[in-house]
């Protein structure tokens, strides 16, 4: 009853955050197979429920994690973390490439964001070890992500993705937002420097590009 409780409270807070898929895409059934026993059951779920779905006119995606793994690779190589060598898959990302990563040790551990090279970790604070704590890990992470922390605030501290959105149009499952130049060359976040690019095309050279700065997240 507890599972089930909690499932349904991680579906509430999607939805209460950010409406119905603006882009619906369904999860392919083999994925399910494929991930049982990697990816936690409650993450399952949320799969058999939304699938691998664009909300707000594609300011926030739920990951495929096949398709967003490379992403994951270029990012956490050779990655040196207090907690000791561990392993990611792309749960959910922004319009701008902001990928929330999960870790089945240390949860919702990895917040990468690749226009300016930051990768933010902090372990959850209980291990991660059963369905119970694993859906109430679940269920923090997705509450704690919405509008304002899925967009990049430009020099004003105005949000970009408003601005860019009726020039650009929406990102798909497979495109995301980023800046040209890339901020690691000198660019600005600004709006009238985004362009649409193919998007495990940019993270692998947004990885390239910048240097990695690991720090540490006070909150999820």
């Amino acid at each position: 009853m507890e599972s089930r409780l909690t499932m349904s409270r991680i579906t509430e807070a999607i939805v209460r955050n950010w409406g119905q898929p603006t882009f619906r895409a369904e999860t392919p059934t083999e994925r399910f197979e494929q991930f049982r026993g990697i990816a936690p059951p409650a993450l399952l779920d949320i799969w058999f429920e939304f699938g691998f779905s664009g909300f707000d006119n594609g300011r926030w995606w739920i990951c495929d994690p096949v398709a967003w793994q490379p992403a994951v690779d270029v990012w956490t190589a050779g990655l040196e973390l207090p907690t000791g060598p561990d392993s990611w898959i792309a749960v959910t990302r922004s319009a701008f490439g902001r990928m929330k990563l999960w870790s089945n040790s240390t949860g919702f551990s990895l917040t990468v964001l690749p226009y300016l090279g930051w990768l933010m970790y902090k372990p959850s604070p209980r291990q991660v070890r059963d369905e119970s704590t694993t859906e109430m890990a679940m269920y923090a992470g997705f509450l704690a992500q919405n509008r304002e922390n899925m967009d990049v605030p430009d020099e004003d501290g105005a949000g970009i993705f408003d601005q860019v959105l009726p020039r650009l149009g929406p990102v798909a499952a497979d495109t995301l937002y980023g800046f040209v130049p890339a901020p690691a060359l000198g660019g600005s976040l600004a709006a009238d420097h985004v362009e649409v690019f193919d998007a495990e095309v940019h993270m692998r050279l947004l990885s390239d590009l910048t240097p990695r700065q690991l720090m540490e997240r006070a909150t999820q």
